[in-house]
């Protein structure tokens, strides 16, 4: 009886160690997911700075009279810059996709 009752509570046992240690995990990931999202929304504030230094710089060729805005140094930089971004941001949103998936 007292042996029975010893598995019972060493699978008890068991189980809950299981469940803390998955727990735990999960936490792990989780926190790891909320960073890379984190990451991905700085990256999006820094292309809409770059859009708007963009608008402010075809502003400015315009008021100078040019009609070449696609040439300059300025805005094929801050283009340039947005494509990388972006690709970091996708980069960040993929990998918090791929650690949001539980294990099978």
């Amino acid at each position: 009886m007292i042996d029975k009752i010893r598995k019972s509570l060493d699978r008890g046992l068991d189980q809950v160690k299981w469940f803390a240690t998955f727990l735990a995990e999960r936490t792990k990931a989780e926190t790891e997911i909320a960073r890379l999202l984190f990451e991905s929304t700085k990256i999006e504030g820094k292309i809409e700075d770059l859009y708007r230094d963009i608008g402010k710089r075809v502003l400015e060729i315009k008021e100078k009279g040019e009609k070449v805005i696609w040439k300059d140094f300025v805005i094929q930089q801050a283009l340039d810059d947005i494509k990388h971004l972006k690709e970091a941001a996708e980069e960040y949103r993929n990998q918090a996709k791929d650690l949001s998936k539980l294990p099978e």
